[in-house]
């Protein structure tokens, strides 16, 4: 009877921690890093106007100093062409999100702060901004994780000497910067 009774202890808690190997864990932690960005193509061509054509490439990195907070870096290379006129730029950001909401086990709110320049053909002077978003991950495996994110929903600009600022999301679609956007990323 003793040996029955330590066989299905020994079971019932080997079953235990097989199971508890398999749970699947959502959510960051200290040290993981998570890899994203857009690539976008896009080609106009009316009859009436000359055919447009413009592409972005843009990758980007985080890497999560603690449970809730992430740095990271971006880089955007934009390619356009107008008949013969050909302008390309580029956009260098970095920032750092909090993720400060979390409801239920795969969906997770953050803010984020960020400050970004872009330079190229389209610019005479380097335009320079300053951006709080707010975003969300939903995930759909522990790695592969849907991102939806307002950017600027405060942001400030300058570029030579002109500046703006503008508080709220209007909604307009400007630079890849501004716009709402609906990304996949995938967490290492």
């Amino acid at each position: 009877m003793k040996k029955l009774l330590l066989f299905i202890t020994v079971l019932f808690f080997g079953v235990y921690s097989t199971q508890a190997q398999d749970e699947t864990s959502y959510g960051f932690a200290q040290g993981d890093w998570v890899l994203g960005g857009g690539i976008t193509f896009a080609n106009a061509d009316d009859g009436d106007t000359e055919e447009t054509s413009a592409s972005t490439i843009a990758p980007s990195a985080h890497y999560f100093i603690n449970d809730s907070w992430a740095i990271g870096a971006s880089v955007g290379l934009m390619s356009m062409e107008m008949g013969s006129t050909k302008e390309s730029n580029t956009v260098i950001g970095v920032e750092a999100r909090n993720y400060f909401l979390n409801m239920g086990e795969r969906t997770m709110w953050y803010y984020n702060m960020g400050f970004s320049t872009a330079s190229g053909d389209s610019f005479d002077d380097s335009l320079s901004t300053i951006g709080v978003g707010l975003g969300m991950n939903y995930f759909m495996n522990e790695n592969i994780i849907i991102d939806f994110s307002l950017a600027n929903l405060f942001s400030y600009a300058k570029q030579g000497d002109s500046s703006a600022m503008t508080v709220g999301w209007s909604g307009e679609i400007n630079n890849v910067r501004d716009t709402a956007t609906l990304s996949i990323i995938f967490k290492l």
